[in-house]
């Protein structure tokens, strides 16, 4: 288990998901032992309109999770959780071809709750990690402007003007560069430069005026990852300025007295 988890949502067959993942699973090596993909599925008591967990339901639930993880041995690697439709299940990748290790820690922790566990066959181990639970482009800059979102606030941003933001996309030719710029410019962005890198792909800078609050920023950054890959682009993300409130004149005035 690393210390790289994060969080996102999207839906699942139309239906809300919401997904908490280890982002590097395997970052020391696991991947040759740990060939045995388990999913402990629960089902919620309390679900709250859209399929997910209530408030009141969610702390009972961590303490099971907990309580599970804790009482697992080392030869079992908790890699997130899916959180849909009225259930919660939970993925787990061991070197036991049985789980029964798993199989013991949910009937002794989730007395109370209707579970199953079940094995999930894999072509190669890993594979229904990285086609299933890993956030796909669009998701995965979803997750980074909300870092972006949360220091803007940090250093005073109320979020509450538009301002220019920029964006880069890098491109494998100029052709595909140019064709992605001509797109987008019909919705408004304009072409600050274009920079031909040293290994002969090429990057776009553009600019639109936007709002940056959560859902507004992510609203652009999927409309552009989308416009990139239809020419094979790739977006790298984007930068704006901090845009403070102005203190007021009379608050001015009582500051310069003190």
């Amino acid at each position: 288990m690393s210390d790289n988890w994060n969080t996102y949502f999207t839906f699942i067959d139309n239906k809300p998901a919401s997904f908490l993942l280890d982002m590097e699973p395997w970052s020391h090596g696991e991947s040759e032992t740990f060939v045995h993909l388990y999913q402990l599925s629960v089902a919620l008591k309390e679900p709250n309109e859209d399929g997910l967990t209530s408030q009141k339901e969610a702390s009972v639930l961590y303490e099971i999770e907990d309580s599970i993880h804790d009482s697992l041995e080392g030869n079992y690697k908790f890699v997130g959780r899916v959180t849909i439709d009225g259930r919660r299940e939970f993925y787990y990748y061991t070197d036991s071809a049985d789980g029964d290790g798993l199989k013991h820690a949910a009937d002794n922790a989730l007395i109370d709750y209707t579970y199953t566990v079940n094995r999930i066959e894999e072509q190669k181990p890993g594979e229904f990690y990285y086609e299933f639970l890993y956030p796909n482009e669009s998701e995965r800059h979803r997750m980074a402007n909300r870092p972006l979102v949360d220091k803007l606030i940090e250093l005073g941003d109320k979020l509450e003007k538009s301002r220019v933001v920029n964006h880069w996309i890098y491109f494998g030719s100029v052709e595909a560069c140019d064709r992605f710029v001509e797109n987008v410019q019909k919705d408004g962005f304009h072409l600050e430069e274009r920079v031909k890198q040293e290994d002969n792909t090429y990057s776009a800078r553009v600019s639109r005026n936007d709002f940056v609050e959560l859902h507004a920023i992510n609203e652009v950054t999927d409309y552009l990852v989308a416009a990139a890959q239809q020419w094979q682009g790739e977006y790298d993300g984007w930068e704006t300025k901090v845009i403070k409130e102005q203190e007021s004149f009379l608050k001015r005035i009582f500051k310069s007295k003190k």
